[in-house]
């Protein structure tokens, strides 16, 4: 039977008794077991090399060895919109009204699903509240039509409870870094070494000007976790985990060698023949005044990353951060001002491109102050935003997006995934000159960052 509206079949399913078979996910008690085992197989060999120049031998010939490891935990996608579709399927014809992210995707599905020819099948595009990753994989539209399919003849709407839609998801993963530099006397890194744990998204940290000619010797490898939990795309998936990773880690080397972090970069990118990265860190420094006087307990972070540029400069989009947040005693931290400039080479619809770069900034904000996931047992924990808090109107900072760092080079890159990336560690990185405490792991509330 199907029912008359939502809250009937909701209260229906609740009441139905159901003996779950729990798999070999079962073995995965807590997150911290998992997140225990991220950093165990970081000591052991690697199963896969992503990059290596030069001698990474050469790291205990070095003045200054730097380490540090970082954790980023399994997030939801969490649109406003839980995952749902209507469809009517009749002897001659499929109709499909989905808020598909991709509906050529979505009309394919339908018709392989239904088993109607493609010329009977009519893919009817709703608005999207909301993606991220989450709609683009067609298992939504596949179980529209398939439970339409019983019922020919009557329009059929399916919806995903919001328990149910963040329980059975495609999580972005859990990854875990080490990161070791070796310092020459100059205090730039002369080695480079990145050791990675997670389920995959492997290659995007060998993905930058740091392992791909900044730094003459570099080894990026990767050691692959046999998690059960399905990970799928999240604005930036493996981007976002590996730029707070990076970021933080060239504002550590900053700190040991003693150099001013936006001009530590501008000193590793000198010779980096993308000039757009330079560009952008010298916009957001400009836009935002770094380097002004503060009181304690207020600070200013950066960072900067690229998004697409598959090992390539002039490629993808790099977007910059500045961060200005200021921290209580208490630790209760505000984000006051995020300044962002980006470099995609050119651009189209100057209005289509703040909207994007604005939702980037401020879902890349909400992913490092409080997004994350939990197991227990081998079951996802947090099902409604009670319980996995979302940034609200009133703790959204002043976001200036800035468009000075554009290149002008030949090239439309897209806008959309790129800033979700360096938001946290300009974040994490201004905690530290606000308080003196690193910031290695996210979500950021779950830090304790009282200070006296």
């Amino acid at each position: 039977m199907i029912a008359e509206h939502y809250w009937q079949a909701r209260m229906a399913l609740d009441a139905v008794q159901i003996e779950w078979d729990d798999g070999d996910g079962a073995q995965w008690k807590t997150t911290e077991q998992m997140v225990d085992a991220c950093l165990a197989a970081l000591e052991r060999p690697a199963d896969k090399v992503e990059k290596q120049t030069g001698d990474v031998g050469l790291i205990d010939k070095q003045d200054k060895i730097v380490e540090a490891t970082y954790v980023t935990p399994f997030s939801d996608q969490a649109p406003m919109e839980p995952l749902n579709g209507t469809a009517l399927v009749t002897a001659d014809r499929v109709d499909v009204w989905h808020p598909a992210q991709q509906s050529k995707q979505a009309f394919w599905v339908a018709a392989d699903e239904s088993g109607m020819d493609p010329a009977k099948v009519y893919f009817h595009q709703t608005f999207v509240g909301g993606a991220f990753g989450r709609r683009i994989f067609g298992d939504d539209v596949r179980m529209v039509v398939a439970i339409a399919k019983k019922f020919p003849g009557r329009p059929v709407h399916t919806i995903w409870s919001r328990e149910e839609h963040t329980r059975q998801g495609k999580y972005r993963p859990l990854v875990a870094a080490k990161l070791r530099a070796g310092l020459d006397k100059t205090g730039m890194p002369a080695v480079f070494i990145a050791s990675q744990a997670s389920k995959g998204h492997f290659p995007v940290l060998a993905d930058s000007p740091y392992a791909l000619g900044c730094i003459p010797n570099v080894l990026v490898d990767a050691r692959l976790l046999p998690f059960h939990v399905i990970t799928g795309s999240y604005r930036g998936p493996g981007y976002n985990s590996y730029a707070f990773m990076v970021e933080t880690f060239i504002d550590e080397c900053a700190l040991a060698a003693g150099v001013d972090p936006l001009e530590y970069r501008l000193k590793l990118l000198a010779n980096w023949p993308d000039p757009g990265w330079a560009k952008v860190l010298r916009e957001i420094a400009d836009k935002s005044n770094w380097g002004k006087s503060l009181p304690k307990g207020t600070g200013q972070g950066i960072a900067i990353a690229n998004w697409g540029m598959n090992g390539k400069p002039e490629a993808g989009t790099t977007v910059g951060v500045v961060a200005t947040v200021e921290v209580t005693k208490s630790g209760i931290l505000k984000v006051h001002q995020l300044d962002a400039a980006f470099d995609c080479g050119r651009i189209v619809n100057r209005d289509a491109v703040l909207n994007l770069a604005q939702g980037g900034v401020i879902f890349g904000l909400n992913m490092a102050l409080n997004e994350g996931v939990n197991v227990k047992d081998g079951r996802m924990v947090e099902g409604n935003f009670d319980q996995y808090p979302i940034l609200r109107t009133g703790d959204t900072p002043q976001v200036n997006i800035h468009f000075g760092g554009l290149s002008g080079h030949d090239r439309f890159s897209e806008l959309g995934e790129p800033p979700a990336g360096p938001v946290g560690p300009a974040v994490g990185n201004a905690i530290f000159r606000a308080i003196g405490k690193l910031i290695r792991s996210t979500p950021i509330r779950k830090h304790d960052l009282t200070w006296a």
